[in-house]
Order: C-alpha cells, then sequence, then structure tokens
C-alpha cells in the first residue's frame, strides 16, 4: 500500500530584500532560492510570494505558514513598510501560524515581540558561520553538536524576548537560532544561499567590508554547509506546529 500523501500546505514567502542587480543574472532571486529548497524538502509545500519591502503586505491568515528572506535593510527602520511588518509579526503570533524568520526576519522576529536588536561591534559576520546546538527540539530529528550556515549581516538580536527559547548559538553571534512557543523560529544563517552566492556577495561587498573580513569570509567557504539539512527542520518545525495547533 502506498504512503499517505503530505497534506498540501502553502506557505507565504515574505520577501524584504531581493538579489543585488550585479548578481541577478547569475543568481535566482532570494524568494525563488527559498521555494526551491522548502519543495525539495517537503515536496507538500507550495509557496506564494509577498514582496513586503515593496510594502505588499498580507493579511496573517492568507497562508498555512510564513517564512522570510533577508534584506539590505534594517529592523529599526522607521517606515511605512518596516513598521507594517512588524505589525504583521506580532499579528501572525498572535494567531499561532508558523513563522520562520531568516536573517532579517529573525531579527524582526526578536524586535516585535520584545526583544532588542542591535549594529554587532563585532562587525560582519560573513561567509560560512558554525553554531553550536544547545538544545535538540522535535523538529531536528537526529542529534547534531553544530550547524554550519551562510551568514551575512551587521546586525544581531543582542536581547533575547522573554518567552524565546535559544536553541544554538556562537562567541560571534551568541543568538543564532530561536524559537518562540511551538510557532515561531528564527535563524540567523541564511539556508537558502550556497558558497558560491556567498563568494559572489562577498566580491560585489569588497568597498564596504573589511578587506580582512573578506579574507577570513572567503577563507571561511571550505566549510561544509548545512543548508538542506536546515530546510528540512523548517519543513519539520511547519508540519509538527500545525499538527500541535489541530491537536489544541
Amino acid at each position: 500500500m502506498d504512503e499517505e500523501s503530505p497534506v498540501q500546505l502553502c506557505v507565504g514567502v515574505l520577501q524584504c530584500g531581493e538579489v543585488p542587480e550585479n548578481l541577478c543574472e547569475s543568481f535566482i532571486d532570494y524568494n525563488e532560492m527559498i521555494a526551491q529548497r522548502l519543495k525539495a524538502a517537503d515536496p507538500g509545500l507550495s509557496c506564494r510570494t509577498w514582496r513586503v519591502f515593496d510594502g505588499e503586505i498580507p493579511r496573517p491568515d492568507a497562508c498555512d505558514a510564513w517564512i522570510t528572506t533577508g534584506s539590505r535593510y534594517s529592523v529599526n527602520d522607521d517606515n511605512d513598510w518596516t513598521n507594517g511588518f512588524c505589525n504583521f509579526v506580532r499579528e501572525v503570533s498572535k494567531l499561532e501560524r508558523p513563522f520562520i524568520g531568516i536573517c532579517y526576519g529573525m531579527q524582526m522576529m526578536a524586535k516585535a515581540l520584545g526583544g532588542k536588536v542591535e549594529f554587532s561591534e563585532k562587525g560582519w559576520g560573513i561567509g560560512v558561520a558554525t553554531s553550536s546546538v544547545c538544545r535538540q527540539p522535535l523538529w531536528m530529528g537526529e542529534r547534531v553538536d553544530e550547524v554550519n550556515l551562510v551568514v551575512s549581516h551587521q546586525e544581531q538580536v543582542v536581547e533575547l524576548p522573554d518567552n524565546a527559547t535559544l536553541i544554538a548559538g556562537s562567541d560571534f553571534c551568541p543568538n543564532s537560532i530561536f524559537s518562540i512557543g511551538r510557532h515561531m523560529l528564527g535563524i540567523q544563517g541564511h539556508p537558502e544561499f550556497t558558497a558560491d552566492y556567498s563568494r559572489a556577495l562577498m566580491e560585489a561587498r569588497r568597498s564596504i567590508i573589511p578587506a580582512d573580513r573578506i579574507g577570513e569570509g572567503m577563507d571561511s567557504l571550505t566549510k561544509p554547509v548545512n543548508g538542506v539539512l536546515t530546510f528540512e527542520w523548517i519543513a519539520k518545525f511547519i508540519r509538527i506546529s500545525l499538527s500541535e495547533s489541530s491537536t489544541v
């Protein structure tokens, strides 16, 4: 007998930024990177994109779950779309819809729910960063001690919301992965980015990132990247979160 097919779910991709213009001929846009990775991890997940950074903010109940892209903008910017997105995250939290914040989205999740985000005194985080796992939630499956992800950020979550649970961190970025309740997951790294994209992005930003940090970032690209595994976690997080909601 064939195994029962997974329930089909719609995941809203909240696009908060886009691939720089000088790289868009070589790489697909951020929303497409995420959609491809999600579909590969769980064929039962389909995606629809809202360009949040263009002011296109959906209803919080428009999809079964939500995931964000990263962004070159700051969650502390004071403009209509940033403030609107902050309110959106609060409403999604109240509805207890699964929400996965990647980089900018993780920082917005923290800010919207009572944490603090600031520019780091340690400077740019670029290349492949290693975070130590300090808690092993059910959606992670088999035990892992570390996770390697491509990063590209200047700001960090420096204070977690009161009800947050830390999952992974490092000396450079202590709050790398955390959750809030059963429905919200924040990941500072970019599981959708490849080492090739990280290399191209660092090259494009040589004028704004110190040369020694670029060198360190380039050297780090020899590490294996756990992007595929992380998207498997994200897919399981969505499924488990919705399953728990239906049993309450």
